[in-house]
Parts: C-alpha cells; sequence; structure tokens
C-alpha cells in the first residue's frame, strides 16, 4: 500500500509519469518528468527510500530517507530545486561522451551491441573471465593502466554490471584485458605460482564475433579492445 498522497505535491511544469511494470516491480513509486528530459524518480528499495534526480544516464541528485515523514517534504524540496533550475545547466555523461569525442576527434570503434557481445563471450566461453582494466574517457591518469599491462595478474576478472562501468558502455575509450593470470599453492614457506593462460581460446573468441583488438607490445597475454581511437 502506496502511504503517500503525491497530488498534494506542487508541480508547475512537470508532468507526472504512468509507471511501468518494471518501474513497479523495482520499486518506483512516483516519477516526474521535465521538458528536456529532467527526471525524478522516487523509489523504495533494500529499506529505504531513495530520490533521484537524473537526465538519460547520469544520476544528479541520490537522496536516502529511512522515515516516511520526511518523504514529502523532502519531494516538494527537489521538485522546487528542478523548477527554480538547480539542475539545468548540468550535462549528461552523453553529452560529456560526445563533446570529448569531438574535442579529441577520436572515432568510434565499438557500439553496445560488440560491447555485449565481448562481455558475455567472457564470462560464458572462456575458461576462465579474465583480468581487465577500463580506461574511460574521463580517466586522465593512467598508471594503473601501466601497472596492469607490465605486472602478472593474479585474479580473474569480474564482468558484472557494477564493475563493468554499469553497461555505460559510451564511457569506454578501451579495455585491457589479460588472457593469463596465477595463483599462488602451497604453504608459507614453499610458495609457486600456477598460471592458467587462455589466449588461444580468447583469440578464436574475437574472430568469432569480429571484435577488433590490438596486441600489446609489451607483454603476449595482453590485448587492447578500443571503444575509439
Amino acid at each position: 500500500m502506496n502511504p503517500f498522497s503525491f497530488d498534494q505535491l506542487y508541480i508547475e511544469y512537470g508532468t507526472i509519469q504512468p509507471l511501468s511494470d518494471k518501474e513497479q516491480n523495482t520499486g518506483v513509486l512516483f516519477c516526474v518528468r521535465w521538458k528536456g528530459g529532467l527526471t525524478l524518480r522516487f523509489s523504495n528499495r533494500w529499506s529505504y527510500y531513495w530520490i533521484m534526480v537524473e537526465k538519460d544516464d547520469s544520476i544528479f541528485q541520490s537522496i536516502r530517507l529511512d522515515k516516511e515523514k520526511y518523504v514529502m517534504e523532502k519531494l516538494q524540496k527537489s521538485i522546487r530545486d528542478i523548477e527554480r533550475g538547480a539542475f539545468s545547466r548540468r550535462k549528461s555523461t552523453a553529452q560529456l561522451v560526445s563533446e570529448i569525442v569531438q574535442q579529441r576527434q577520436l572515432t568510434s570503434c565499438m557500439n553496445n551491441t560488440k560491447w555485449d557481445m565481448f562481455r558475455t563471450a567472457m564470462l560464458e566461453e572462456m575458461p576462465f573471465p579474465p583480468p581487465y582494466e577500463i580506461k574511460t574517457l574521463f580517466d586522465n591518469e593512467i598508471a594503473f593502466i601501466n601497472y596492469f599491462i607490465t605486472n602478472d595478474a593474479n585474479y580473474r576478472g569480474c564482468y558484472i554490471d557494477e564493475d563493468f562501468v554499469n553497461l555505460n558502455y559510451k564511457v569506454i575509450e578501451y579495455l585491457v584485458v589479460k588472457t593469463r593470470y596465477y595463483e599462488t599453492i602451497g604453504g608459507m614457506l614453499v610458495q609457486q605460482r600456477v598460471y592458467h593462460d587462455a589466449t588461444t581460446q580468447f583469440l578464436e573468441l574475437m574472430k568469432k564475433y569480429h571484435i577488433p583488438y590490438v596486441p600489446c607490445e609489451k607483454s603476449n597475454d595482453t590485448f587492447f579492445i578500443y571503444g575509439y581511437r
């Protein structure tokens, strides 16, 4: 049962949106959208109430509430802030990506379908999910990439949504993947590295799904997959 009377909220410019079955199943209770795409969503998840102000794929504000008595007050304040232009000048991730691509004169090498195919193949068709690092368009520091390239990896890659840029593929400038990792076995006094290598399988999958890759000159088990070049 919904304990809130949303019709008491004063909304001058926004339009209340009907909720889809998917939204309702994920806890969304109320949604308002303004011209230009700015959206307020109110939801109940993980025992908390959440007020999210977002546009496209960008979250401009996230408020967590644990008491019902503050909900209507906070909702009205967020709506008032939006209608006074508090978020109107903020750029979405998509807008920022477009600006960077134009400024640096980059060309797209991958698309969402290709990235989905790659991620699924790494999870389902490789002997193990290979370790990787992602360089986004917003990363200015690449020391972590250089360290990853020049050192052996001792872990498997994690390809769940949260670790893979929340599947917001457009922000990936390039991905560096290693097709080999090691485990350490033995006791404290006698330790030994056991390597697992899936380079052959990786190259077969790249060919199978027509995913462009570039071998790393410094390491024969490391490959670049470019989102942009």
